[in-house]
């Protein structure tokens, strides 16, 4: 099972827990809790849905609903020998309805990042807009990275190809939950600013899987990818479209 089959499979879990002893879905959750990212990713899924859930419980229930419906189905009735037409619309509506429905949800439901991706677009906005400074400031992105080593801040362990050829502006480091995060900025030759951040993990020596393909997520102006490898985590963040990020990945 990859990541991606496990996610399918995990979007269809129910808040309440009552798929939790199905082997499927137990596979599924196993797989999950060796990636950090799916990790997260299923534990904010299930609370989104059991949000929505609740929301629509506490949706009232017309009082006059039963009757409301018998009226519809006295005034609905057809000839008899017309039934047999009216239950195959009736069932290629249904059907219609439901791709339909399907459809939307996933159209519409919005992209969600983690905790920790939303805290570091706040640290990348605030370096932007020039409101926080660099740790340290170097156009030489060996020298940021020997700083954040020498500061025991999470490197990467192999810059993406295209990054390492880019011209660097600084290095930040911050932490999220006590998980402690950097950030390198680097200067795109469009003259737009690209950004890497990574963040370590505790991931055992044998659960170390090779590197994940990268999930792209839009919020608002940024456009970001993540993946993993090893016991690193990282997120290329652009101001622009998804599109321009593939050409800076691994």
């Amino acid at each position: 099972m990859d990541n991606r089959e496990a996610e399918f499979i995990l979007s269809a879990y129910r808040p309440g827990g009552q798929d939790a002893n199905d082997p499927r879905f137990s596979e599924a959750i196993e797989h999950a809790r060796r990636d950090p990212i799916l990790q997260r990713w299923f534990g904010e899924s299930v609370a989104f849905d059991a949000g929505m859930t609740e929301k629509l419980c506490g949706v009232p229930v017309p009082g006059d609903l039963r009757e409301s419906i018998l009226a519809g189905a006295k005034v609905s009735r057809v000839p008899r020998w017309k039934k047999p037409f009216r239950k195959w619309a009736i069932a290629a509506v249904v059907v219609l309805s439901a791709t339909l429905g399907s459809l939307i949800w996933y159209n519409v439901r919005p992209a969600r990042l983690a905790g920790w991706q939303n805290e570091a677009l706040g640290v990348i906005a605030s370096l932007v807009r020039q409101e926080s400074r660099f740790d340290a400031q170097s156009h030489d992105v060996g020298e940021l990275l020997a700083w954040l080593r020498a500061n025991n801040a999470p490197t990467a362990q192999k810059l993406p190809d295209n990054l390492d050829k880019l011209s660097t502006l600084g290095c930040k480091t911050f932490s999220w939950n006590g998980i402690p995060l950097s950030v390198i900025c680097f200067m795109r030759p469009d003259g737009g600013l690209i950004h890497l951040v990574t963040m370590n993990v505790p991931v055992p020596a044998p659960d170390r899987a090779p590197r994940q393909l990268a999930k792209f997520v839009q919020r608002g102006d940024w456009a970001t990818a993540t993946w993993s490898q090893g016991d690193r985590v990282y997120m290329l963040v652009l101001e622009g479209s998804p599109d321009q990020l593939p050409s800076y990945l691994l």
